[in-house]
């Protein structure tokens, strides 16, 4: 139905341009944000701009798909019609020909909103534009992290895992490194608009250099991974079973500890982090300054040294 509106209104347009007609609708433009937070007292705020130079307003429609929602027509009383929209409500009170407010959404009306405007007789130009909206169910706990091994020495391979309950749309997961980001696994999102719940999963290879002349760098293989943030990293195609880990390369820090931790993101309104884990350098097990190993003894080179030193001391004396 929409679509055949569209090409009617097209072949309309043409005619009447091909007729030397001046239009009285332009600039047409919609605002939808890109999502928001499901539950009572949510909102969404959907506003369509447009020039009608001059000409009357006869009327704005909105849809939600091809199901229209919203109507406002200034030549009526009253100028406001709400059709049923399942699971949601229009707040009329903050709803005019500008803009429409919609309250307490749920996951299953997300989708691509529309704003139709038509100007007044006598040639009821009309255009229509949409936007997509998500309606996002964020999980319900903090992410969980679980490392292999909360001490390392050099050379180790450190394994992290991060999972994420289930939410609409799947969370992303970035991990991150003393506070700074090393890297996105992006979730996969469905096109089809299932409104299905699903969980994400993430898991790091963190392998500590052995020595600080070595070169940093990122390695990962994951059909996922759309995001680094390093200036150089490595896809490496041979690992073919490894597809979905992160492999991070790092110098051990001077202080010899790090915090490794993980955040689950869904667009821009929802992000929560994991607790940080602490992972420390094993002990060192320095000489001692006296000579003495760790059992207290001196050792023969150290003796040797010390009888050498005193019979060059008694001959000198003589």
């Amino acid at each position: 139905m929409i679509k055949m509106k569209r090409i009617c209104h097209l072949i309309f347009r043409l005619l009447f341009l091909l007729d030397g007609g001046v239009w009285s609708l332009r600039n047409l433009s919609i605002s939808v944000p890109r999502a928001v937070l499901s539950g009572e007292g949510q909102s969404a705020v959907l506003r369509c701009s447009y020039d009608l130079e001059g000409a009357a307003l006869y009327s704005i429609r909105w849809y939600r798909a091809e199901t229209e929602f919203y109507r406002y027509v200034p030549r009526e009383m009253p100028p406001t019609m709400v059709f049923p929209l399942p699971g949601a409500s229009v707040d009329l009170a903050q709803s005019d020909h500008q803009q429409v407010r919609i309250v307490n959404l749920n996951r299953r009306l997300s989708g691509d909103y529309q704003c139709e405007v038509s100007a007044d007789a006598p040639l009821f130009h009309t255009d229509i534009k949409f936007a997509p909206l998500t309606v996002v169910d964020p999980p319900f706990r903090a992410p969980r992290l679980s490392v292999s091994q909360r001490s390392y020495a050099r050379g180790d391979v450190i394994r992290a895992n991060c999972s994420i309950d289930e939410a609409y749309p799947a969370p992303n997961i970035t991990w991150i490194l003393d506070d700074h980001k090393i890297a996105e696994t992006v979730s996969w999102r469905s096109s089809d608009l299932d409104f299905k719940e699903r969980g994400a999963f993430s898991q790091l290879e963190l392998t500590i250099l052995e020595a600080e002349h070595y070169k940093v760098g990122l390695t990962y293989t994951s059909s996922n991974l759309n995001r680094v943030y390093q200036d150089h990293y490595i896809y490496d195609r041979e690992m073919e079973d490894d597809r979905d880990i992160v492999r991070y390369t790092m110098v051990p820090p001077a202080s010899g500890q790090f915090t490794l931790g993980c955040v689950a993101t869904i667009f821009d309104i929802y992000a929560r982090k994991s607790e940080p884990t602490y992972i420390r350098e094993d002990a060192p097990h320095p000489a001692s300054v006296t000579g003495e190993d760790s059992s207290g003894t001196i050792t023969n080179h150290n003796m040797m040294l010390t009888t050498v030193c005193a019979c060059a001391i008694l001959l000198h004396a003589l």
